[in-house]
């Protein structure tokens, strides 16, 4: 337990850096990551100082493809104060592990490069240089977003190393690393863009611009060698990204691109597909736009006759002015007396809209509002939940003009996950003790009886889906930490709903039973109580 609030659950990687971990903070109930800095680095005083500083300063970054900075300290219990920081728990993979499998398509390198370029804009707006851009630096979310992760830290350590040395000192990995890192000089933003070059040339081929033997090796090849195009490790790569890479990879800083900004126009532009040239026109070539002429022997207009163009569809019978044949197929329905008559089987409409007010359509409006007040709120602060919130209001309060009961399956979720987060009856506070256990079992069984009823009950089944969600949701977070839990919940939101609506939808289209699909005609069965029994 660090600093007596997060709870270590589970290391995620080790670096030189130090050692990252997904924690739990018991003071705000959510997932974090901390990264407890080595322990040689805790012995610096003047390091911790700087360390700090550079946290606090990335903290203010508040931008989608940055990892957000929470807390920064130390921890003295074991006697020696150990370092960390605490940051945003991203769940994906880093683009380190994404390049085990090889180079990415070019389309997906070209936008991850691109958020990560956005990244960069907005905190080189704030005058922070990130200083160590590498594939271990960025993670990729499930939904293909970028998360650049440890702002500051690459700061810390190099200013510390200049005043243990006298010189500046390389920090970060040779792969990366621009000249002016390796010969000590001053770095700035344009610093960070050589570093986005060598991450997009991994992406695009599968191996940085430089390789070697030993990491010197490397490093001089950063000094004083030209990387081959990647045009030529990858053939169908166009001209235009060789330029890009070319120019962001240049010895100089000031031969490279002046703004992150800039760069990404110019990635966009060389990633966007050349139209193909318009074929050359030959006296032979025909215009398609041009009225092609009639098929020989096609039946033209004439006197007498009606023009295609203009009339309906010409069909052969009678002569004008004469009746048409009684009795004729397809024509009007039979007289009475002519034996029974086909009737299709009346349809309900499945997108009818019902203004009629009941204790389940105030249930489901009261639901949309709460779930419209927590959105607004910090209560959770797990991922995109306060938009998953917002996102079931608005469907709930859209689907009640349709369904009552699916309204409820929707607006209710969100409120129901908030008041089992700030319950009691979790496992971090009660243990694994027999009868908590047993009541959150019961829950459980509980919860599948309300859905089972939900999903049949026609008429007031919301009722029993709104005590679906508060059983299910209080039992699930008993059982499961808040990492999963919170993945459970979203599986639930999705298919509770999609699982009633395919129910509702199936009862609207499903033909009414009191109209018989034929019924007799004739005398013995009046015309007055045939149009009854078809209203």
């Amino acid at each position: 337990m660090l600093g007596r609030r997060y709870e270590l659950v589970e290391r995620l990687g080790h670096g030189g850096m130090g050692t990252v971990y997904r924690a739990v903070d018991h003071r705000l109930r959510r997932t974090v990551a901390v990264k407890t800095l080595a322990a040689e680095l805790a012995l610096q005083p003047e390091f911790l100082t700087r360390f700090q500083r550079e946290a606090r300063a990335a903290a203010a970054l508040n931008h989608p493809g940055v990892a957000t900075v929470h807390d920064v300290g130390e921890d003295a219990e074991g006697g020696a104060a150990e370092p960390y920081l605490v940051m945003e728990y991203v769940e994906g993979r880093t683009l380190g592990h994404v390049l085990k499998d090889g180079s990415l398509p070019v389309a997906q390198a070209v936008g991850i490069t691109g958020q990560v370029l956005e990244a960069l804009e907005h905190s080189h707006g704030h005058a922070i240089v990130h200083r160590d851009i590498k594939p271990a630096n960025v993670m990729l979310t499930g939904t293909g977003r970028v998360k650049v992760v440890d702002f500051g830290i690459a700061k810390a350590l190099s200013e510390m190393a200049t005043r243990l040395t006298g010189t500046g000192v390389a920090v970060g990995t040779p792969a990366y690393l621009a000249p002016e890192q390796i010969n000590g000089g001053a770095t700035d933003h344009r610093t960070d863009l050589y570093a986005v070059g060598c991450l997009l040339y991994e992406l695009l081929t599968g191996r940085p611009p430089y390789t070697g033997d030993s990491p010197f090796s490397v490093m001089h090849q950063h000094l004083a060698a030209e990387p081959v195009p990647p045009s030529q490790l990858r053939p169908e790569l166009p001209p235009a990204l060789d330029a890009v890479i070319v120019r962001a990879l240049r010895k100089d800083r000031e031969d490279r691109f002046a703004q992150a900004s800039a760069m990404h126009r110019a990635l966009d532009e060389a990633s966007r597909p050349t139209a193909p040239a318009p074929p050359a026109r030959t006296p032979t070539t025909l215009d398609p736009a041009a009225p092609r002429p009639a098929a020989f022997g096609s039946a033209l207009p004439g006197p007498g006759m009606p023009d295609p163009a203009t009339s309906g569809p010409v069909t052969s019978g009678p002569a004008a002015g004469q009746p048409a044949a009684a009795g004729a197929a397809g024509s009007s329905p039979a007289a009475p007396g002519s034996g029974r008559e086909a009737a299709e089987p009346a349809r309900r409409r499945p997108a009818r809209v019902v203004f009629r007010p009941t204790a389940e359509g105030a249930v489901a409006l009261l639901g949309c509002l709460l779930s419209l007040v927590i959105s607004r709120t910090d209560m959770i602060e797990a991922g995109q939940f306060s938009r998953v919130a917002l996102l079931a209001a608005v469907a709930g309060a859209v689907l009640l003009l349709w369904s009552a009961r699916l309204a409820c399956a929707v607006a209710w979720g969100p409120v129901a996950e908030a008041v089992a987060t700030w319950s009691e009856l979790a496992r971090a506070n009660v243990g694994w003790e027999t009868h908590y256990v047993v009541i959150a079992l019961v829950l459980g069984v509980v919860a599948a009886l309300c859905l089972t009823a939900g999903y049949r009950d026609e008429g007031t089944g919301g009722f029993a889906l709104v005590a679906f969600w508060f059983t299910a949701l209080t039992s699930v977070w008993f059982f499961l930490d808040d990492l999963r839990k919170i993945g459970v919940f979203y599986v639930l939101l999705l298919g509770v709903p999609l699982a009633i609506g395919a129910q509702v939808l199936k009862s609207r289209t499903r033909p009414r039973r009191d109209v018989p699909r034929s019924r007799p005609t004739g005398p013995e069965y009046p015309a007055t109580r045939r149009a009854h029994d078809g209203a």
